[in-house]
């Protein structure tokens, strides 16, 4: 089974790395020769030394067409999608299996990934892949679990047990929306422990904003059309406590930086990867007046990252909130 994976980031890179290790020849898709060059080597800056080895195809944007693809596996960032798919991307082949992998929700148009790779051509809507997964993690072949989201029974399977191994475990769901808008808000919900975290903060507190955050991304994921089970699923608070925990979260990096006192465009300015939850918790903001659902912990995350709210002002505002039933 040929199956190409977009982007060249870590996580493309670490599905890649997943997919070959599940029997399937993989071609991996580059925009740059420099990234080319370091995955025909086995190497790849973002992730451990010695954990990738050599194996791979290489396709290089711009020296060819693309190569066939059974199945398409899209993980390139949110907010570069449509640009990759209008430029780089734009000979990737739109009738094959598309798999979405990417978190976030789009700025301009507050569409899901999937959605955005639809608008762009893409013959079938994506099934959606997402759970608490860091890349460097499943490169290492570390126990990862995720689910995969398809309306088609039949075709979930079929990717479901084309990219499955003992080591990457997949559940099935059929709730693409709930599975993609969970894997999307929870980046919001890291930058605020994040902030909170750079504030002095302790466990106590995140573990609060994590239980009260699923709460939050739960009522809009509903009300946006999402299922409550998926929120409380590998998508939504499995995703939620390793994005908020973890030292390989770029989220919660982001908002230590903040809650410590740095500039919010100094902090994105000095980034290397992405952190997509400070364009989607604009977006968020957006979604919450139009469905008319309370988020005070992703309103005030929202203020705080692009309304220049002092991040004392911000925390004493939850704080001061009126307690009610749980």
């Amino acid at each position: 089974m040929k199956v190409l994976v977009a982007g060249s980031g870590s996580w493309g890179t670490a599905l890649a790395h997943v997919a070959r290790q599940a029997g399937a020849d993989v071609t991996i898709h580059c925009r740059r020769q420099e990234r080319a060059d370091q995955l025909m080597r086995g190497e790849h800056d973002m992730l451990p030394a010695g954990c990738l080895g050599a194996g791979f195809n290489i396709s290089l944007a711009g020296s060819g067409p693309a190569p066939e693809a059974d199945v398409v596996i899209n993980a390139v960032p949110t907010q570069k999608i449509r640009t990759y798919m209008e430029g780089p991307g734009a000979d990737l082949p739109r009738d094959a299996v598309w798999v979405s992998t990417s978190k976030g929700l789009e700025l301009e148009t507050h569409l899901t990934p999937s959605q955005v790779l639809t608008s762009c051509g893409v013959t079938a809507a994506p099934a959606v892949l997402s759970g608490p997964s860091h890349a460097e993690e499943v490169v290492c072949d570390l126990p990862t679990a995720v689910v995969l989201a398809d309306s088609d029974p039949e075709r979930g399977r079929f990717i479901q047990q084309l990219l499955i191994t003992p080591r990457f475990r997949i559940y099935r769901s059929d709730d693409r929306v709930g599975v993609e808008l969970a894997g999307a808000l929870k980046n919001v919900v890291a930058l605020g422990c994040g902030i909170a975290i750079g504030q002095g903060f302790g466990d106590n507190t995140v573990a609060a904003l994590v239980t009260r955050g699923t709460a939050e991304i739960t009522r809009l994921g509903m009300a946006r059309g999402g299922q409550r089970e998926t929120f409380a699923g590998l998508s939504g608070l499995g995703d939620l406590i390793v994005t908020c925990c973890s030292g390989h979260s770029r989220n919660r990096a982001v908002g230590c930086k903040i809650g410590a006192g740095d500039k919010v465009s100094a902090v994105l300015e000095s980034m290397v990867q992405v952190a997509e939850g400070v364009p989607t918790s604009k977006v968020v903001h957006q979604l919450r007046l139009e469905s008319q659902v309370e988020m005070p912990i992703a309103e005030t995350v929202y203020r705080i990252v692009h309304e220049q709210l002092p991040v004392e002002e911000g925390i004493e505002h939850l704080l001061l909130r009126q307690p009610e039933e749980e």
